[in-house]
C-alpha cells in the first residue's frame, strides 16, 4: 500500500511538472532592466567626480553606496559547465549583504533572478518570505559585466549559456561558510542565506528556454559552438528513432508521394516572392500567391486525375475556408494533411501550451471544414520547435513530414505520447528548392524529379520520395505540361509506385 502510494504521488508529481510550466522570458540584462535587482557593472563609471591627486588621466566614480559585505567580504572565482536541466530548482536570498557576480573571460552567462519582495506592503507576510513568480526573469550577463544584488534579490546560481562561463563572485564569509557546511542540498535558513526548494513552495516549474539560439542570434558567443536544438537525436526532445521493418513496399524499389502544399499568407506579410518588390501594399508577389489557389490548385486536380496518381495535400486551416480551395479538394479524392493555421505564421516562438493549442486549432477547423480529420502533419515554413514530433504524437498525428535527412520512411517514438512515422520531405525534389532557389525552368525541374526517381530505382533498399509541390509553383501550365509527361514515364515503371502519406502509413503498421 505504501509503495502504491508513493508511486501514485510520483506520477502526480510528474503530471504537474508536465502541465504546470512556466517558461521564463530570456531578456539581456541592462541597466535599466536590472535596476530593480541591483547595481550593473560594466565600463561606464558610475557617479564619477572621486578626486585622487595621483591619477590624473582616470576618471573615478564614488563607491557604491549601498553595497555591503557587512564585516568582510569574500571574493572567489568559479567556473560554470553546461546543464541540460533548464528547471529552477532553488531560489535564494540575502537581507544583510550586496552580493556581487561579475562574468569575466569571453562568455556570458545565465541568471535567474527575482525583484526583492521583503519590503512589498501588497503582500501578506507568507509572501513577503516567497519569490514571486511574475517578476522573475532569466538574464543573460555578457562577459565583462556584472551585477551587485541589491539585499533581498532573489537569485540561483549562474548558468553556462553554452561554453563554460566564468564569474567573479563577492560573498561573505558567513554566507560561504553556511553553505559549504550544509550535508546535502535541503532548504536552509540561517547564515544570512534564506533558500528554498521551489518544488516545496509552488504548484508549477519553473524554466528558462536553451540560450544557446539566444546568445548566437545576439552575437554574445565569440565563437560558434554546437547547439543541438532538436533533442539528442535530432528529432525533438525525448524523440527516439527507430527503423521501419523491410517490405513496407511491397516488392517496389522506391514508392513517390506528391504532397500538393495549400497555403494562404496573412495580408501585409511577405511570403516567396517571383519579383523583387518593396512597394507597400504589394500586389504582384501576393496575387502570384492567391493563383495557386484560384487556378493552380485546381489544374494539378486535374493532373493527377488525368495520371491516375493518389497525392497527399499539406492544407492551412485558413485556406480551407476559402470557397473555391474547399470545392477543389472535396472533388480531388486526394488525401488530406495539415499544415497549421496559415503560411505566415508557425510554432518555432510558441511555448508547449501554446503549441498544443495551435496543433488542436489547425486539426479541428480543418476537421469542420474538410469534414475529416487530418492524420499527416507538415509545419509550415518548417517552424518548428523541439516539442513539436512529441506534440504531433499526442494529437494524433500519424505521419509527420517535418524532418529531410533521409530517403527511407522511419519511427520517432516518444516513451509516454506513442509514436509516428516519419516521411522525409525531399529537398532535392521540392519545387522551391528547384524553381525558385535553383532557377529551373519547367523542363529541368520536371527532368530532375525523373532523373531522381530513376536513380534511387537503381539502387538498393525501398526508399520514399515526397514531391513537395505548391499550388503558386508547380500549379503553372509550363510546370503542369512538364510534370504530366514525366510523372506518366514514371508511373510505367515497375519498380516506383505512388502513393499517398496514410496509405504508406498503413502498409507500415500492417
Amino acid at each position: 500500500e505504501n509503495r502504491s502510494l508513493a508511486l501514485l504521488k510520483m506520477a502526480m508529481s510528474q503530471k504537474r511538472k508536465h502541465e504546470d510550466l512556466r517558461m521564463l522570458d530570456l531578456v539581456i540584462a541592462t541597466r535599466e532592466n536590472t535596476a530593480k535587482l541591483g547595481y550593473f557593472v560594466d565600463d561606464t563609471v558610475v557617479n564619477p567626480g572621486l578626486g585622487i591627486p595621483y591619477y590624473k588621466t582616470v576618471i573615478e566614480g564614488a563607491n557604491y553606496a549601498e553595497a555591503d559585505w557587512k564585516d568582510q567580504a569574500c571574493v572567489r572565482t568559479s567556473q560554470i559547465h553546461w546543464r541540460d536541466d533548464h528547471s529552477v530548482s532553488w531560489l535564494e536570498r540575502h537581507l544583510e549583504m550586496t552580493q556581487g557576480f561579475i562574468v569575466i573571460g569571453k562568455n556570458p552567462g545565465l541568471f535567474v533572478l527575482g525583484e526583492p519582495t521583503q519590503d512589498r506592503e501588497d503582500l501578506d507576510e507568507k509572501h513577503r518570505g516567497l519569490p514571486d513568480p511574475s517578476r522573475v526573469k532569466a538574464y543573460i550577463i555578457p562577459a565583462g559585466m556584472g551585477l551587485i544584488l541589491k539585499k533581498g534579490t532573489w537569485h540561483d546560481f549562474p548558468v553556462s549559456c553554452g561554453p563554460p562561463v566564468s564569474a567573479f563572485i563577492i560573498n561573505t564569509e558567513e554566507v560561504v561558510e553556511a553553505l559549504a557546511t550544509m550535508p546535502q542540498a535541503a532548504p536552509m535558513n540561517h547564515g544570512d542565506c534564506y533558500k528554498l526548494r521551489l518544488s516545496e513552495q509552488w504548484d508549477f516549474t519553473l524554466k528558462f528556454p536553451d540560450p544557446r539560439p539566444f546568445i548566437q542570434k545576439h552575437g554574445l558567443a565569440p565563437t560558434p559552438f554546437p547547439v543541438p536544438l532538436m533533442g539528442k537525436e535530432g528529432y525533438g526532445a525525448s524523440m527516439q528513432r527507430q527503423e521501419v521493418q523491410p517490405g513496407w513496399a511491397k516488392g517496389k524499389k522506391v514508392v513517390v508521394v506528391p504532397v500538393v502544399n495549400v497555403e494562404v499568407f496573412m495580408p501585409g506579410n511577405r511570403g516567396p516572392a517571383i519579383q523583387h518588390l518593396q512597394s507597400v501594399p504589394e500586389v504582384a508577389n501576393s496575387g502570384w500567391r492567391d493563383y495557386g489557389n484560384k487556378r493552380g490548385l485546381q489544374r494539378l486536380v486535374s493532373m493527377f486525375k488525368n495520371l491516375g496518381i493518389p497525392v497527399t495535400a499539406v492544407i492551412n486551416s485558413e485556406a480551407a475556408k476559402e470557397e473555391q480551395v474547399l470545392k477543389a479538394l472535396k472533388g480531388s479524392g486526394w488525401d488530406f494533411g495539415a499544415h497549421g493555421l496559415n503560411n505566415s505564421s508557425g510554432a518555432s516562438h510558441m511555448t508547449r501550451a501554446e503549441e498544443e493549442a495551435y496543433f488542436k486549432q489547425t486539426l479541428d477547423d480543418l476537421q469542420e471544414s474538410l469534414g475529416t480529420r487530418p492524420s499527416t502533419w507538415l509545419s509550415p515554413g518548417f517552424s518548428v520547435t523541439e516539442r513539436t514530433p512529441e506534440i504531433a504524437c499526442q494529437s494524433g498525428i500519424q505521419v509527420l513530414l517535418d524532418f529531410v535527412d533521409d530517403e527511407v520512411p522511419f519511427h520517432l517514438a516518444h516513451e509516454e505520447k506513442g509514436r509516428t512515422l516519419c516521411l522525409p520531405y525531399s529537398m532535392e525534389t521540392n519545387d522551391f528548392s528547384l524553381v525558385l532557389t535553383k532557377q529551373f525552368d519547367a523542363r529541368q525541374y520536371a527532368q530532375t524529379i525523373e532523373d531522381h526517381i530513376t536513380q534511387l530505382a537503381k539502387e538498393d533498399g525501398e526508399k520514399v520520395v515526397c514531391l513537395g509541390m505548391h499550388t503558386f509553383v508547380a500549379g503553372t501550365p509550363a510546370r503542369v505540361s512538364a510534370l504530366s509527361e514525366v510523372l506518366g514515364r514514371l508511373r510505367e515503371l515497375p519498380e516506383v509506385a505512388f502513393a499517398t502519406a496514410a496509405q504508406i502509413s498503413s502498409a507500415v503498421t500492417r
